[in-house]
């Protein structure tokens, strides 16, 4: 009998062996976060800067911008270029270089008959240098609000994957305590069919359950680690979880908690790209249609001429001025480029507001949906669960209730929590989609807009 003691101890001991890993996980993560303080690259979840904060801490640590850098740069430098003047050409010859007999006979090659000449000339543009200047600025300004909407993307891609990996603690937490219960549960019904006050049936049908649920907890740590991996890729260093069942739920309702305001449309960053490139396409519009105007470049320069024997004059100035022809092309082709890019702008601006404001109206009704449901789960539901946890709790302690009716009762609580945490989750994912479709959403970084030097 003492054998036949120790195996089935044994055997609950196994079958407690998983729980008490993902208890030991748990616990694990939580005494990481408190004692091991996170590096400057790591980004810690569970302290999540607010959304300017996070887009700066982007914008400086994830390589994924690097390209963007090298297009506002780029832009900054087309900017800077229209403000210069065009480079002076710097002429310098020598003419009449005789060959052959000298006329008249006998004079010196290099010392009595050529000339040299020295001459400066420069282009002066008329009625360019303004629209080309406005047209690198709206560029320059569609870039930096293109630059900021990816950044701003970037953001809320990053927040989603924390309410990912929030939700996922969460499921983690309720399963352990679930599987738990189920062991308990199982082992309850195996020691009341050995007394005969249970059938096999109810043994393997706690038996599959208990297994069930471990299946499920494995699979929520397998779902939290690829959220893991995927904030990793967004924000570009390693995310570390919150660490706690209070923590993630707290990150979930700090957002939950907060009406998402209307909002401008107009003002969303990439709608504000779209109208800045509409500029910069009028004003090489206006360019292209002032090419007719000819540029003249002005000539000056000082000539010294050694064949004074024929009358020359040995020291002179001269002047010229040379103006080109626009009869063939005169900005025809550059205007009509300019015209269509502005009306592409124009257009795809108004689409895409539109579309917004279908969008956020759809998003906002199932926000209130969601909101009302968990209202209820939360102000109702929850709370008569809960209760019912406890008066079961403590008539068992009393001696007037079976075990197995609070292990029920504790089950259907945790289902009731794992349904809440699904609903936390899709109303955050709602609030960032009604974000995305507003104006909300970080400022740009000042590194953003005002680069280091």
């Amino acid at each position: 009998m003492g054998f036949f003691r120790i195996l089935t101890g044994a055997c609950r001991l196994r079958r407690f062996l998983p729980a008490l890993v993902a208890l030991g996980t748990l616990l694990g993560l939580t005494a990481g976060a408190e004692q091991h303080p996170t590096s400057s690259a790591t980004l810690l979840l569970s302290t999540l800067p607010d959304e300017d904060g996070l887009a700066e801490l982007l914008w400086e640590r994830s390589a994924d911008f690097a390209d963007d850098r090298a297009r506002l740069a780029a832009s900054r430098a087309d900017h800077q270029r229209t403000h210069l003047l065009p480079n002076p050409e710097l002429d310098v010859s020598m003419n009449t270089i005789p060959i052959g007999a000298t006329n008249p006979p006998g004079l010196r090659r290099l010392d009595d008959v050529p000339n040299y000449v020295v001459g400066l000339s420069e282009l002066v543009e008329l009625g360019k240098r303004g629209p080309r200047q406005d047209a690198a600025r709206a560029a320059l300004s569609a870039t930096t609000l293109d630059v900021h909407a990816a950044l701003r993307a970037r953001t809320y891609d990053v927040l989603e994957r924390a309410a990912d990996v929030a939700t996922t603690e969460v499921r983690i937490a309720e399963l352990t305590k679930l599987t738990e219960d189920a062991l308990k549960l199982t082992d309850l019904q195996r020691a009341r069919q050995q007394h005969g006050d249970a059938a096999g049936l109810d043994v393997d049908r706690s038996t599959l359950e208990a297994q069930s649920l471990e299946t499920a907890l494995g699979e929520e740590r397998a779902k939290l680690a690829d959220a893991l991996l995927a904030c990793a890729q967004l924000a570009g260093l390693p995310c570390e979880p919150f660490g706690s069942h209070e923590r993630a739920t707290s990150f979930l309702e700090s957002r939950l908690d907060r009406v998402p305001g209307p909002g401008a449309i107009d003002a969303r960053p990439d709608l504000k790209a779209l109208s800045a490139r509409e500029d910069a396409a009028r004003s090489t519009l206006t360019l292209a249609r002032r090419r007719w105007i000819p540029d003249p470049t002005v000539r000056a320069g000082y000539m010294r001429d050694q064949f004074v024997i024929a009358g020359n004059q040995k020291n002179s100035l001269f002047v010229g001025l040379s103006v080109p022809l626009p009869l063939f092309d005169h900005g025809q082709a550059d205007a009509q480029a300019a015209s269509a890019s502005a009306e592409s702008a124009r257009v795809a601006r108004e689409l895409l507001t539109a579309q917004a404001s279908r969008e956020t109206e759809v998003l906002n009704q199932q926000l209130r949906a969601v909101q009302e449901r968990r209202q209820k789960l939360h102000t109702r539901t929850l709370p008569l669960a809960e209760g019912v946890v406890q008066r079961l709790d403590a008539a068992v302690k009393a001696g007037g209730a079976a075990l197995q009716d609070l292990l029920l009762a504790r089950r259907t609580y945790g289902e009731l929590v794992l349904h809440a945490a699904d609903l936390d989750q899709t109303a955050y994912h709602l609030t960032i989609a009604i974000a995305r479709a507003s104006a909300a959403g970080p400022r740009a970084p000042d590194t953003l807009i005002n680069p280091r030097s």
